[in-house]
């Protein structure tokens, strides 16, 4: 095991020896800090991380991916604890080893410890789709409108507040979850290949009720030249849910919704095969699978991860 800086504090069993910490600065402490973060996982699928300690600390940031997610403390047994949900996106991670960096401070001293993880290959099917022709090769007139509802839902997706909204398993979001395309369908529209598919369509009349699977915040609801109307609700460490092709919108930006609250009508606009509805998980900037989610906990998903204690 590689580790650096002036004789670390970490004492990590041999489960940990496939990964790599640096701790800097190093100073003595009196409170023990553990990190729990899986060593390998699948790309596309969503996972847990978390800091936990025996007395207070504060500002936990996990940077992954590019992208700083800031967690909140809370009390967790005889101690404190931030709970992190992250993945990684099938459109456009590889497989691979990468960095993940744990960051936060105790007393006066920040502390920055480094971990490597391994994406594993995750394959994933075809479907071929017949669509209206301008939803594959769209007119010069409408690229300025795609352009600038790209800027915009990109800067929704890069919302980032440290108060936990989410909990798990999240509520349903159709009474009837019927699934018609999977995540990571790489998707062939009338014969000519795109992107994966970055969520889940479900089976949904138009009409059909769309509740919140988690307690949040709407942060951009429109009406787009893919999506159709669509909303994006926030619920805080970089969890953001989005809902697409609806006919109706219930809420508007700035509203806080709770988990199971009414939030729109299943439709049929933007580009579509048939009435349904597109649910979409991002995690700091990552799509992932939201399907596994629904039978699992963020408490279930730690005990897949590793333990490790790096301050004592």
């Amino acid at each position: 095991m590689k580790m650096c800086g002036i004789r670390p504090l970490l004492r990590l069993g041999a489960a940990a020896l496939l990964c790599t910490f640096c701790v800097a600065p190093v100073r003595p402490v009196q409170a023990a800090v553990w990190l729990t973060f899986p060593e390998s996982w699948d790309v596309g699928q969503a996972f847990a991380v978390s800091v936990t300690a025996d007395t207070d600390y504060k500002d936990p940031v996990i940077t992954w991916q590019g992208r700083k997610v800031t967690l909140d403390v809370e009390q967790g047994g005889a101690g404190k604890i931030s709970y992190g949900l992250l993945g990684s996106d099938i459109r456009r991670i590889k497989p691979g080893n990468y960095p993940i960096l744990f960051e936060f401070t105790q007393g006066k001293q920040r502390y920055h410890i480094k971990g490597n993880m391994t994406l594993n290959p995750k394959k994933y099917p075809s479907e071929k789709l017949k669509v209206a022709s301008r939803m594959v090769n769209p007119s010069k007139k409408s690229l300025p409108r795609i352009k600038k509802e790209s800027q915009i839902t990109g800067v929704a997706l890069r919302t980032m507040t440290a108060k936990r909204k989410w909990t798990t398993p999240p509520g349903f979001p159709l009474s009837r979850m019927h699934i018609t395309s999977h995540y990571g369908f790489h998707r062939i529209f009338n014969g000519q290949p795109r992107a994966p598919h970055a969520a889940t369509d479900l089976r949904a009349a138009v009409g059909t009720a769309v509740r919140a699977p988690f307690a949040g915040t709407v942060i951009l609801t429109g009406n787009h030249y893919y999506a159709g109307k669509s909303i994006y609700v926030d619920s805080g460490n970089g969890v953001i849910t989005v809902f697409f092709h609806l006919s109706q919108i219930k809420v508007k930006k700035g509203d806080r919704v709770a988990r199971g609250q009414l939030i729109a009508r299943s439709g049929d606009t933007g580009r579509i095969t048939g009435p349904h509805l597109h649910y979409g998980l991002n995690l700091a900037g990552q799509f992932v699978d939201p399907m596994p989610l629904f039978e699992t906990s963020v408490t279930n998903l730690l005990k897949k991860g590793r333990q490790m204690k790096v301050l004592d």
